[in-house]
């Protein structure tokens, strides 16, 4: 049964058209413009390819003999959309998952409300209510739109193997320069094998929009992406728009947003970025969870309690080997009642190996786990944000390396940042510093935070694509980038 409401959209169609008038979404230009605008929001989620039903009415829509039928396929096609959004938007905030069929159903009530828009000239805008609130969403359609034409030609001959470096000559250029051309990345001719700078521009951004070291060399994980499909380009970027438009039904004006596979870190106040920084998530094993919160305190000089899982995983093997571990590394043992047991480096080795019933807690200073600041979350995942002795990290390219918290980049310029905009009449931060011990500061308000995962996004005009790192396009991703997203090696072209 197609969505349960045929008769309705019989019905519906010959509301708002008499016998001697076109149909509706015919009847005059401003109908037909509505018409236009349900093609393309139809594209749209047919190519996220999350039910089959809109692929289904696309076909039809592209076949339909008449304005009658064509007529009833865009009236379902508006009410397939609607419940569409009107189901996603039911998920709770990072609650959204693919892995379940939607229960699209028709809103009720619908025909004559639509009727009488129709009638007053507001079909259009009635169709245009059901864009998602999302930036650049223009450019996603016209990205969808391209991919969808580029999808019906040859995908230029690339191979997945071999290192070709600016300067070099080689067979596979000229496809390069295909594949970039189209992509939208280089603007030059696609006949020269010699790889010119010209073209190492080109690149240089196409590693830097799919979150690759822009070093202009072509290795493996460079053609991996050169290499993929255009449906499948299509279908990750439309069912990011999906999670994108999702997440940002729940935002607050003021916030802090953390994307996951873009390992990036965003303060947004009132539209604009104050405050951008990159960021260490969760490694596939340890997943930073997509969730809401809201920053309450930022703690100077935090202690840091070892969770027990992070304690059984990675620090009692090597208190197990080494049991002066604990002592050099400035860690407290404490027994149930928060009280210091002072046992030898032997004691704690043979702890380590026949159970080890106390806990860990690391003292403040340069080389505690959480740095020099900590950013407090209300959550029940012992979850937060904090600073990192290990600022290397922040060098690499894929960044899926800690335990699940979430590691900032100039955390110091992120904490006075927000005592300024919350404590202004506080003293500055760095006279905390010195102490030597944890200093809560308290926020004038809570500032929400939003862990979101979009693995891809419009950018400057430019289809923006990360690693699957934790497989949540598994069923939309090739093999290729979900293996790729878990290497952690030193060549990341």
């Amino acid at each position: 049964m197609r969505f349960c409401a045929l008769i309705l959209l019989c019905c519906l169609s010959g509301v708002a058209a008499g016998e001697d008038r076109l149909p509706l979404w015919f009847a005059d230009s401003r109908q037909e413009q509505a018409a236009r605008e349900i093609e393309g929001q139809l594209a749209i989620l047919a190519a996220a390819d999350l039910d089959p039903r809109f692929a289904d009415l696309r076909h039809r829509l592209r076949d339909a003999p008449s304005s009658g039928l064509a007529s009833r396929l865009y009236t379902e096609a508006y009410l397939l959309i609607q419940a569409f959004w009107r189901e996603i938007y039911r998920f709770p905030p990072g609650g959204l998952t693919f892995d379940e069929s939607l229960a699209l159903l028709p809103e009720v009530g619908f025909a004559t409300t639509m009727a009488h828009d129709a009638a007053n000239g507001r079909l259009y805008e009635r169709v245009l209510a059901l864009e998602p609130a999302i930036p650049h969403y223009l450019a996603f359609t016209n990205h969808l739109r391209r991919l969808a034409h580029l999808s019906t030609k040859p995908r230029p001959d690339i191979g997945e193997w071999g290192l070709i470096k600016p300067g070099e000559q080689s067979v596979e250029i000229p496809a390069i320069r295909i594949q970039l051309a189209r992509l939208g990345d280089y603007p030059g001719q696609t006949d020269s094998r010699r790889y010119d700078l010209g073209l190492v521009a080109a690149v240089e951004q196409f590693q830097r929009r799919h979150g690759l070291i822009a070093d202009g060399v072509i290795g493996p994980k460079t053609r991996r992406w050169l290499r993929l499909d255009y449906e499948e380009r299509a279908r990750l970027l439309a069912r990011a728009m999906v999670r994108q438009a999702h997440d940002r039904h729940y935002f607050a004006p003021d916030h802090l947003l953390i994307n996951i596979p873009d390992y990036r870190l965003d303060w947004v106040q009132q539209g604009q970025s104050r405050f951008r920084a990159r960021v260490v998530v969760g490694m596939p094993t340890r997943r930073t969870p997509r969730m809401h919160t809201e920053i309450r305190s930022v703690v100077v000089n935090p202690y840091w309690n070892v969770p027990s899982s992070i304690m059984r995983k990675d620090l009692l093997p090597r208190i197990l080997v080494d049991g002066s571990y604990v002592q050099r590394n400035r860690f407290d043992v404490l027994d149930r009642e928060n009280r210091p047991v002072w046992l030898s480096p032997d004691e704690l080795s043979k702890l380590a190996y026949e159970g080890f019933p106390y806990r860990l807690r690391q003292r403040p200073g340069a080389s505690n786990a959480l740095g020099r600041y900590k950013f407090h979350l209300i959550n029940s995942q012992a979850i937060y944000l904090h600073d990192t002795p290990k600022k290397s990290l922040f060098d690499r390219s894929q960044r899926a390396l800690s335990s699940g918290c979430v590691r900032i980049q100039n955390a110091d310029l992120l904490a006075n940042l927000l005592m300024q905009a919350h404590a202004p009449d506080g003293p500055p931060i760095q006279r905390y510093l010195g102490a030597g011990e944890p200093r809560w500061l308290t926020l004038s308000q809570p500032l929400a935070v939003y862990f979101v995962y979009w693995s891809a996004w419009m950018e400057s005009g430019l289809a923006q694509y990360r690693n699957d790192i934790y497989e949540l396009d598994k069923a939309a991703t090739p093999n290729w980038i979900m293996s790729a997203a878990q290497e952690q090696i030193s060549s990341e072209r």
